[in-house]
């Protein structure tokens, strides 16, 4: 929320640049060793909190009436890391008139 009424970025440039910016941090210190699988999870856990927060500032965002580009289909097995990589390409996609 500070992040949101601090800055002038939208929702959608908060997830594209700084949460994101700081999973790749969190993914570097995974790789080299210096974080560990529990630390990436809860930073998962996290980064899918602030989407879910910032999720209905974006649909109030959007362009009523705009068309949609189309339907795009994602899955992961649930409760995998990987799940809060798809939930942000969903919300990406969905912020960009994909049906998700």
């Amino acid at each position: 929320e500070e992040c949101r009424t601090a800055t002038n970025l939208a929702p959608i440039q908060i997830i594209e640049g700084p949460l994101l910016d700081a999973m790749g941090i969190v993914g570097d210190l995974f790789g080299s060793g210096k974080m560990f699988l529990p630390q990436v999870i809860k930073s998962a856990r996290v980064m899918k909190k602030a989407v879910a927060y910032l999720t209905p500032f974006i649909e109030a965002s959007k362009i009523k009436g705009a068309s949609n580009k189309g339907t795009v289909v994602l899955a992961t097995v649930k409760g995998d890391v990987h799940d809060i990589g798809k939930n942000i390409v969903g919300v990406v996609l969905g912020c960009n008139n994909y049906r998700v």
